[in-house]
């Protein structure tokens, strides 16, 4: 059954939350000038302060609005107002690709692509209509889940920090890190539209300030402002988890883990991996919240009790290609081979292109940003092994969070996971060290 909403709704982003947050999450810095970032792409900067106070604005008129004038949808309206909306989703799809095809054909008739892209322009206001409808409910199933897990505070029946997100077109950040070694340096967060061929030219822009600089813009999920920003061409659980993930990410900021975020590199990954343990489980509940389905989710077990199922060889594993691809791009780096690294990673773009995958660009920009999620294929890190064996030892995610939230210095999490249980593995292999 989905949550009920209650009718102090408008309450819940007050003003003076919105405000502190806001000078919390815009603070940047890790030692490191974007000055001259901004030189190359602040024409293409996301205005990060109107957004916060334009979107703040709107979400509490219309919530106000409702609450005045039209009243809460009961749960038949809002779970039709959720399934519409996601199953649109695919419908926009087929919409666009009806729009590409129709000019991709050659059509004599003018008003074709005008009638395709008409189609597309419907579906797309029509998803507009419904999103304050399904964020409420969606950040209402978040909300009942974290309060029954014991996660979130609150005063009387105000949860703190509210649940608070919005769908967006999915965001863009300018990622760089050194020639010379893999480290994520200040990011600058762009304007979702920015076209392909304008983050081409911002990427070399910001190469050619540096001698020493790897450029990548990223297109991301989502982004912790106050709304969170949420992508919204994902599935109903997938866009429960992704909110789930920023707003732990809200939670946070008032722990030294969270505002030790700023620092980069491990805490960075601690504070990322955490939150995407966090976002599978509340999501797969709020799902279950939201619709009654029940997710099943495989369990996570250690390299020290389970059989490695690795692929034959004449199979193109993703995971382990871009495993040993950083393994082997670490080896070079430490031997000084800064411009034979650069080489080997676009032979490997190459291959990963031939076998399927659609790899623009890869340099250590790439392997920056993907490896701060020390779950991915990018990241050699036992960061998430770490963490999986402290969340497999809590009682429960609430427990889990109270042991990592406090960290707040490298090496903590080590300390926690080894007292734990977690055994040290061979970063190139997922294995545990002789």
């Amino acid at each position: 059954m989905i949550a009920k909403l209650p009718s102090f709704r408008a309450l819940r982003t007050s003003a003076a939350f919105a405000a502190v947050l806001l000078l919390l999450l815009l603070s940047v810095g890790r030692g490191d000038t974007i000055s001259d970032l901004r030189i190359a792409a602040g024409a293409y900067e996301q205005d990060l302060v109107r957004w916060e106070l334009t979107h703040f604005m709107d979400k509490l008129f219309v919530r106000t609005a409702d609450l005045l004038f039209h009243g809460t949808p009961d749960d038949v309206e809002r779970m039709a107002a959720v399934d519409e909306f996601f199953g649109l989703r695919e419908d926009l799809s087929d919409a666009r690709r009806s729009v590409e095809r129709t000019l991709a054909s050659g059509d004599a008739s003018a008003e074709a692509p005008l009638v395709a892209q008409a189609t597309v322009d419907d579906l797309q206001q029509r998803r507009t209509e419904l999103q304050a409808v399904v964020e409420e409910t969606l950040e209402a199933a978040i909300s009942k889940v974290v309060h029954e897990q014991g996660i979130i505070g609150g005063v009387g029946p105000l949860r703190w920090p509210p649940v608070d997100f919005t769908f967006e077109d999915r965001g863009l950040v300018l990622v760089r890190s050194p020639r010379d070694r893999i480290a994520r340096l200040d990011d600058l967060l762009l304007d979702p539209g920015v076209s392909l061929l304008d983050q081409v030219a911002v990427e070399a822009d910001v190469e050619s300030l540096d001698a020493n600089s790897s450029a990548l813009v990223v297109r991301i999920g989502g982004v912790a402002t106050y709304p969170a920003q949420v992508s919204n061409d994902r599935s109903l659980h997938g866009t429960l988890e992704l909110a789930s993930h920023e707003w732990l990410h809200h939670w946070l900021i008032f722990k030294p883990l969270g505002r030790r975020w700023f620092a980069g590199g491990e805490l960075q990954s601690i504070n990322e991996t955490v939150a995407n343990i966090f976002g599978q489980e509340i999501g797969d509940l709020a799902l279950e919240e939201v619709t009654g389905e029940h997710f099943e989710r495989a369990p996570w077990v250690p390299p020290t009790v389970r059989e490695r199922e690795e692929p034959t060889p004449d199979v193109f594993d993703f995971r382990r290609e871009m495993r040993e691809t950083r393994t082997r791009l670490e080896e070079m780096l430490g031997d000084g081979l800064i411009e034979e690294a650069e080489a080997f990673l676009e032979e490997r773009r190459l291959a990963f292109v031939a076998n399927g995958y659609q790899i623009r660009k890869l340099n250590n920009a790439w392997f920056a940003f993907n490896g701060t999620y020390a779950d991915s294929a990018a990241s050699i890190s036992p960061i998430e092994g770490q963490l999986r064996t402290i969340r497999a030892d809590s009682a429960d995610l609430a427990e889990f969070l109270d042991r990592v939230a406090g960290i707040s210095r490298e090496g903590q999490l080590a300390e926690i996971a080894l007292a734990a249980g977690w055994v040290p593995i061979d970063t190139s292999t997922g294995l545990p060290l002789p």
